[in-house]
This record gives C-alpha cells, sequence and structure tokens, in this order.
C-alpha cells in the first residue's frame, strides 16, 4: 500500500497581527519580486567590451530568484540619544505597535566586530516580527540579509531556523547609523527565507579520474560552441530541461 504524497506546504508564512496577511505591500513574496533596483539597469553586454556583464552570471540569477523576501512590516525608526546613552525603536504610527527587543553589547559586540560591507555594527536589536514560519517536516529554512541591495543603515543577520519544530521568527538586526537615526520603511526588503530539506551530505574529495576529465571537456565544447548567451541560452535550457 503507497503512502499518500505530503500535500502540506513546503513553508507557511502566518501572520499573528490580524489583518497583517492582507497587506500587500508587506507580505512575503517570491525573491525575484525583490531585485535591487540597480540590477536591472545593467545592460547583460558592455556597451564597449562587447563582453557578458554580471547581468548573465548564472550564480547570482538563481540567487535572487530563491526562497522568499518579508518585507519590513511597518515603518520602524531606530533612534538614539547621546545625552541619556539610551536606544529605542519605534515600530508603526503609535511608536509601540510592534515590539522590538535589544541585544546590549556584552552580548556580542564586546567580544567581536560584527562586519558587513567594510561596516562594523553599532547596535544589535532583535525584531520581534509579526510573522511565524512554518515548514515541512525535516524541512528548515535559511534566514539571509538583503546582501545586494548594498544597505549602509542595517543589516539582518544569516541563520537557519528549523522551522517545522520551531516557529517563532525574531531577526538580529545590525545597526550601521553611527548613532544617526535610521528608518526601514514599510514594504522595503528586510529579510531573506530559503526553506531547504535537511539531508545527511558526504563530500566527495578527490583528483579528477579520466571520466571527469571528458566530462568536463564536453562541457567546455557544449557551451563555448555557440553563440547565443551562454547563461541565458545553454545554462538555462539545461536548467529547464533538467526540472521538467
Amino acid at each position: 500500500m503507497f503512502k499518500k504524497k505530503d500535500d502540506t506546504p513546503i513553508i507557511s508564512f502566518v501572520s499573528t497581527v490580524p489583518g497583517l496577511e492582507n497587506l500587500e505591500n508587506v507580505i512575503p513574496r517570491p525573491s525575484r519580486e525583490f531585485s535591487p533596483s540597480w540590477w536591472s539597469k545593467i545592460p547583460a553586454v558592455d556597451p564597449d567590451t562587447k563582453s557578458g556583464t554580471v547581468r548573465v552570471c548564472p550564480a547570482m540569477n538563481d540567487y535572487f530568484s530563491q526562497g522568499y523576501v518579508m518585507p519590513m512590516w511597518a515603518d520602524t525608526t531606530i533612534k538614539y540619544d547621546k545625552q541619556e546613552d539610551l536606544w529605542s525603536v519605534y515600530s508603526g504610527k503609535d511608536g509601540h505597535l510592534y515590539d522590538w527587543a535589544m541585544h546590549t553589547n556584552d552580548q556580542a559586540l564586546n567580544h567581536t566586530s560584527f562586519k558587513t560591507l567594510g561596516l562594523a555594527a553599532d547596535f544589535i536589536f532583535k525584531a520581534m516580527c509579526p510573522w511565524k514560519i512554518i515548514t515541512r517536516k525535516g524541512w528548515s529554512v535559511y534566514q539571509l540579509p538583503m546582501f545586494y541591495h548594498f544597505d549602509h543603515d542595517f543589516s539582518v543577520l544569516p541563520g537557519i531556523r528549523d522551522a517545522d519544530i520551531y516557529h517563532n521568527v525574531s531577526q538580529q538586526v545590525l545597526y550601521f547609523g553611527n548613532g544617526e537615526e535610521v528608518t526601514i520603511k514599510q514594504g522595503e526588503p528586510f529579510a531573506q527565507y530559503v526553506p531547504f530539506e535537511r539531508k545527511k551530505i558526504v563530500a566527495d574529495i578527490r583528483y579528477q579520474t579520466p571520466k571527469d576529465v571528458k566530462k568536463f571537456q564536453t562541457e567546455s565544447l557544449k557551451y563555448a560552441s555557440v553563440f547565443a548567451n551562454p547563461v541565458k541560452g545553454t545554462y538555462h535550457k539545461e536548467q529547464r530541461e533538467r526540472d521538467r
């Protein structure tokens, strides 16, 4: 007797705030909808050198299409009072619609420097996210920063959550404002979530065999034998055929 196929969603984003799931600009959506603005402005081929640009890099194209992006759910302002040496966060119109917490420096920054894009964090905040994440049994999620947006004000820390057993989400947020007020606007891409199935992986590390050499030569010949863009042509064609 065959076991019925599991038809539960691989990942679910569940709102804990009534009505939040109805606001189109804040619901988690496929990552491809949040490609950075500079990405679409870059031509696939440099007009002067006639060579391919980063725009046709398969690694980056595929990265931008992975998983879902969770936008910021409300206008959120991070402030620092120099006289009082006091940090504060206001999220939502009344200033406390959504809760945030703080990671005091004795928890992390007193012990090491957290840097992104060469910027060292001044403080680490924790967003008490109004979304819960549920994954199918055996699946987890990567939490990733919006790295290619190159934001100089904040960055969410990367991590992994086994969301099939623990559904709470509380993003750790690096603040780079150097004491200045920073506002994260509602709908702004905040963090990326990529589900993955937990499986034991065994790595094979060796020198190439004659069979490997033949495989690599065939691959090189395949991509070098056509005039079409090797990424949008042969590479993506093979992806489509593989995923049929």
